[in-house]
């Protein structure tokens, strides 16, 4: 089970890091200003989640929420202990806020993932 945690976790932080390197290079060219850069962060980062909530509960026999909220609580504990101890920031309020909508949307990918694996096996039988 650890195998599938690590599996679903590397996707996550991969696609994450991918997609912040495309939206740097963007960014150091100026094709996008800074504004539209923190939006951008903001979505690609809740689609991860909801994608790596969705990928997870589809694979899953538990509740999807359940599996999206651990997925999302992994994640999140992982960005704040780099966030903390990596770059000597303090913790704030906002943050918590930041984490919790995280977690939020890995949990509504979580859901949609047991609702669509519930979908395709009642048509399969």
């Amino acid at each position: 089970m650890l195998k599938v945690y690590l599996k679903d976790l590397l996707y996550v932080i991969g696609s994450i890091l991918i997609g912040m390197f495309i939206l740097a290079f963007f960014n150091y060219f100026n094709i996008i200003s800074d504004k539209v850069m923190n939006v951008l962060k903001m979505i690609l980062i809740l689609g991860i989640f909801i994608f790596g909530g969705f990928y997870l509960s589809k694979r899953s026999k538990k509740r999807g929420f359940l599996e999206g909220i651990k997925i999302g609580l992994i994640v999140c504990i992982f960005f704040l202990l780099i966030t903390l101890l990596g770059f000597n920031s303090s913790f704030e309020f906002r943050s918590i806020i930041y984490y919790l909508i995280l977690i939020v949307a890995s949990m509504t990918g979580g859901i949609i993932g047991k609702q669509v694996r519930s979908i395709t096996t009642e048509n399969n039988n």
